[in-house]
C-alpha cells in the first residue's frame, strides 16, 4: 500500500512538471506569434496605464490604473496569469492581445525576507487597442518597470503607503505626456527617513544591469539580438565595464544628473521617458547594389558603430557595389550586406545602380524641378563639376539630361556631346540625377523562352547539369537584372550580353 502512495505521490509530481513546462513553452509561443503579427498593426495611443502586484491574500491584483476600471476585472482575471506569470518568464517583455484590448508589460520581481511570502512582484502595463503597434512602447514599459524596482530597493517606495500615493497622479502624466509629445519627465517625492524592506540587505542583493543595456553591449551571442534591439543599436549607451556597477546598480544618467535632496530630507528623483519611433524592415541588400551615404552623422557618430561598420565605411562612395566593398575591406559578403541594411535602416545610406558606361537611362517627370528651383539648379552645377571654377552651364547640364531616352547609353552621350568639355563629370551628373529622382535606370532582365530542337543553332554546345552555362540560364526568368547576374558569376558586361545575343531562345526585356 504505501508503495502505491508513493507512486502516486511521483506522477503527482510529474504532472505538475509537466505543467509547467507547458505553460512556459506556449507562453514563449505567443511571445513569438506576437512579434510575427506586429509589423501589420499601427501605431495608436496608449489607452491605459495600470500598476498590478502579487498580493500575498488576494493574488493578482490591480492596484492603480488611469482611466480607471479601463481594464475590467473579468479581463484582468482572464489575463493575469500572463500578467504576473510564473519565474520562469520574469523579466520579460510580455505582450497579450485579447479580449479587445493589447496588454504590454515587464514583469518584475524584488526578492526579500521582509516582504509577504519573501518576494515583490509587480509590473507596470500600457494598455493599447487591440489592432495597435506596441513594440515602440517596449523599452519605456522596461525602464519605468526597472526605475520602480531600483526606488524600491532604496527607498521602499512601492511597498509604503504614503510613497506609493504619487503612482496615480504619474499614471495619468505619463499617459497624457506620451500621447501628446513622444515623451515626458516623471518627478518623485521621495522620503529617505522611510526605509525599505529590502533596506537592511541592499548589500547583499546582487542588482543586475538593465536587460537592455545587456543585449546591446553583449557580445558573441547572436540569439539574444531581435529585431528591436537591433534599431536601438545606434544609440546605444556607453558604460565603462562591470566594474561600475556595484552590489546596488548605479541609477541611471537621466535619473542621477537631477536627483538632489532638499532641505527636509526629501529626495527629488527625475526620470526621462521617450518613445522610440519604429520604421519598416529595410530593403533586402543585394551584391550588385550600390551603397551611397547621405549623411555626415555616421561619422560624428563613429563611436556607436561596430567594428564591420568601421571596416566598411571608408569604401561606401557611391560608386562601388557590394561584392567589391567586401573584397576591398575585406569583409565577408554577408556581413557587409548586414551593415548595409543597418545603414539603410537609420537612413544613414541610399542605394544607386552601378554605373557602367553601357547603362541607358530616362528622365523623369521630377526633371521639371531642376528647371524651375534656382536652389536645385546651383546645387547641381556644383555636383556635377569637374572644377569650382567655372561652373558648368545650366543649359549643358539640362540638354545632357534631356538626350537619355531608350537606346542611348552613357557612352554614346558621351561621344555625342562630350561632357568633359563642357567641365561636367558625366558620373556625378547621372549620381545627382538618380539622388533627386530626374533620371531612372533602364535595366535589362533576360528571358529564356521554352527551347526546341529546331530553334538550337547547331554550334551551341550541350548544357550540362551544373555547368556555369546552366547556372546562367536558370536566372533567366525575367526577375534577375544584368547587373544581379554579372555579380554573381563574376562577368562583364560585354561578356553577358554575347552570351545572351548568341543564343536565340533569349530574348531581353528593357524596363
Amino acid at each position: 500500500m504505501s508503495k502505491h502512495v508513493h507512486t502516486t505521490k511521483l506522477t503527482n509530481t510529474s504532472l505538475w512538471q509537466q505543467a509547467d513546462d507547458y505553460y512556459v513553452f506556449f507562453t514563449y509561443l505567443f511571445i513569438a506569434c506576437r512579434k510575427m503579427t506586429e509589423e501589420f498593426g499601427k501605431e495608436g495611443p496608449i489607452r491605459s496605464i495600470f500598476l498590478s502586484e502579487f498580493h500575498h491574500i488576494a493574488g493578482p491584483k490591480i492596484v492603480y490604473q488611469y482611466p480607471e476600471n479601463y481594464v475590467t476585472k473579468e479581463v484582468f482575471d482572464a489575463v493575469s496569469v500572463f500578467i504576473i506569470p510564473k519565474p520562469q518568464i520574469l523579466k520579460r517583455i510580455i505582450t497579450v492581445n485579447v479580449l479587445g484590448v493589447k496588454i504590454t508589460g515587464y514583469p518584475n520581481e524584488i526578492k526579500s525576507p521582509n516582504y509577504a511570502r519573501n518576494a515583490l512582484i509587480f509590473n507596470l502595463c500600457f494598455v493599447c487597442d487591440s489592432t495597435a503597434r506596441t513594440v515602440h512602447y517596449e523599452p519605456a514599459v522596461k525602464k519605468l518597470s526597472e526605475y520602480l524596482e531600483n526606488l524600491e530597493l532604496e527607498n521602499g517606495f512601492l511597498s509604503d503607503e504614503g510613497s506609493r500615493g504619487q503612482v496615480p497622479g504619474i499614471l495619468r502624466h505619463i499617459l497624457h505626456e506620451l500621447n501628446a509629445t513622444g515623451k515626458c519627465t516623471v518627478i518623485i517625492t521621495i522620503n529617505d527617513q522611510k526605509p525599505g524592506p529590502g533596506e537592511n540587505e541592499k548589500r547583499s542583493v546582487e542588482r543586475r544591469p538593465s536587460l537592455l543595456s545587456e543585449r546591446r553591449h553583449q557580445a558573441g551571442d547572436p540569439k539574444m539580438y531581435d529585431g528591436h534591439e537591433r534599431r536601438m543599436s545606434m544609440f546605444s549607451d556607453q558604460r565603462q565595464g562591470d566594474s561600475s556597477f556595484r552590489s546596488i546598480r548605479k541609477s541611471s544618467i537621466s535619473e542621477s544628473r537631477v536627483r538632489c535632496k532638499s532641505a527636509d530630507g526629501s529626495t527629488t528623483s527625475v526620470l526621462h521617458l521617450k518613445v522610440v519611433g519604429v520604421w519598416p524592415d529595410p530593403p533586402l541588400v543585394q551584391d550588385h547594389h550600390v551603397p551611397e551615404l547621405i549623411s555626415e552623422r555616421v561619422y560624428n557618430r563613429g563611436d556607436h558603430w561596430d567594428l564591420t561598420t568601421h571596416q566598411v565605411l571608408p569604401y561606401i562612395d557611391g560608386f562601388t557595389h557590394v561584392a567589391k566593398i567586401a573584397a576591398a575591406a575585406d569583409v565577408e559578403n554577408n556581413l557587409v550586406k548586414a551593415c548595409v541594411e543597418n545603414l539603410l535602416y537609420y537612413g544613414q545610406v541610399r542605394l544607386l545602380p552601378i554605373f557602367q558606361y553601357s547603362n541607358v537611362y530616362t528622365v523623369t517627370p521630377c526633371l521639371q524641378k531642376l528647371y524651375s528651383s534656382s536652389c536645385l539648379q546651383d546645387e547641381c552645377q556644383r555636383a556635377v563639376a569637374k572644377t569650382p571654377h567655372p561652373l558648368p552651364q545650366l543649359s549643358h547640364i539640362l540638354t545632357l539630361y534631356c538626350s537619355m531616352t531608350y537606346g542611348v547609353s552613357v557612352r554614346d552621350l558621351c561621344i555625342r556631346l562630350n561632357p568633359q568639355s563642357l567641365n561636367i563629370d558625366e558620373r556625378r551628373l547621372i549620381q545627382f540625377g538618380l539622388q533627386h529622382s530626374l533620371i531612372r535606370r533602364l535595366h535589362c532582365y533576360p528571358i529564356l523562352l521554352p527551347q526546341s530542337s529546331s530553334s538550337a543553332p547547331e554550334d551551341a554546345p550541350p548544357q550540362r547539369p551544373g555547368s556555369k552555362q546552366s547556372a546562367i540560364y536558370s536566372m533567366c526568368t525575367g526577375q534577375h537584372s544584368y547587373d544581379e547576374i554579372c555579380c554573381k558569376f563574376s562577368l562583364t558586361y560585354k561578356e553577358l550580353h554575347e552570351r545572351m545575343e548568341r543564343d536565340p531562345n533569349i530574348i531581353v526585356l528593357w524596363k
